[in-house]
């Protein structure tokens, strides 16, 4: 059985190889050809969070993630775990995983597909919402998909935005800059990410300029919801899974708890706008959110690349 720790995660698993392969599990997941379970979810208490989410996917075997989700974690790594894939044929372990790892890549990745799928092609002005590791690889993903002419970030501590701001200019050479609040952050912006930990919405739709594309990312349950009722009622609203957005996406329950939406204002997955069977965005100036709720089809992909099945 293969031991594969974060710095072989991190030397091997690249954005754009990522990219590929999660576009890639996105359409198996919308064409049945995956097979998983709504996450399952302890409430530790104080933000903190258990998580076990198993799966199948054809020509990946079968196998499952357990995290632990802790926002306030020294040194931010914030999800922590491990992934188990196993062989379809005998039911053996093939290989363990570092699973944070693996997350903050493909999590990034997969709005950087998002984003290819459904912002508009000239879409060149980024803002991120929050400073932590998410962000960072929002930024690093979504340069190989839109030509990036300015990186706009936003956070409740300023020294971390702006610091975040100088590393997005030397590590990337892409023009970035720290803003006051989140109106200032999203003004101009033809892509927008929110990564964030908040519990109550900090974006929200007055503050979206038309035309605007948004990875709504950061809360992955129900409760905590970062944009509010009327952006979500606005929007062409994309989720990765379906089944869990209905049951676990946060601001879409909220906005339909309000009377605002129904079921039917979740659309396809956006595996079937990728494999071109739903149409994404229609028109220049409509908005359009991918909502994230993560899916272990993405963490499958991965895993069997690594461990080279």
């Amino acid at each position: 059985m293969k031991l594969i720790d974060r710095e072989e995660v991190a030397r091997r698993l690249d954005h754009v190889t990522c990219i590929a392969l999660v576009r890639e599990a996105m359409i198996a997941l919308a064409e049945g050809r995956t097979r998983q379970l709504l996450r399952g979810i302890i409430d530790l208490g104080k933000g903190d969070m258990f998580g076990v989410m198993p799966g199948a996917m054809d020509d990946a075997g079968f196998g499952v993630k357990v995290v632990s989700i802790f926002p306030n974690a020294p040194g931010g790594r914030s999800h922590q775990g491990v992934i188990v894939i196993f062989d379809r044929t005998t039911g053996a372990p093939t290989a363990v995983i570092e699973g944070g790892e693996v997350t903050a890549i493909r999590t990034g990745c997969a709005s950087a597909v998002a984003t290819d799928a459904l912002a508009n092609r000239d879409a060149h002005q980024l803002a991120v919402l929050g400073t932590g590791e998410q962000a960072w690889q929002h930024i690093a993903a979504i340069r190989h998909v839109r030509a990036l002419s300015r990186v706009t970030i936003w956070g409740r501590d300023p020294a971390r935005s702006a610091a975040l701001a100088c590393r997005v200019e030397r590590e990337l050479q892409l023009c970035a800059r720290s803003a006051p609040d989140v109106p200032a952050a999203v003004a101009q912006a033809d892509i927008i990410c929110t990564v964030t930990a908040a519990d109550v919405p900090i974006l929200f739709s007055r503050d979206i300029p038309d035309g605007a594309h948004v990875n709504v990312v950061g809360s992955s349950r129900l409760g905590p919801a970062e944009i509010d009722n009327a952006l979500v009622a606005r929007a062409r609203f994309f989720p990765d899974h379906r089944e869990g957005v209905l049951a676990q996406g946060a601001e879409f329950l909220n906005a339909r708890e309000a009377g605002l939406v129904t079921d039917d204002h979740v659309l396809a997955e956006i595996g079937h706008v990728l494999n071109g069977n739903t149409p994404g965005r229609l028109g220049q100036a409509d908005v359009t959110i991918y909502k994230s709720l993560g899916s272990i089809v993405q963490d499958l992909a991965c895993a069997a690349y690594l461990a080279g099945v």
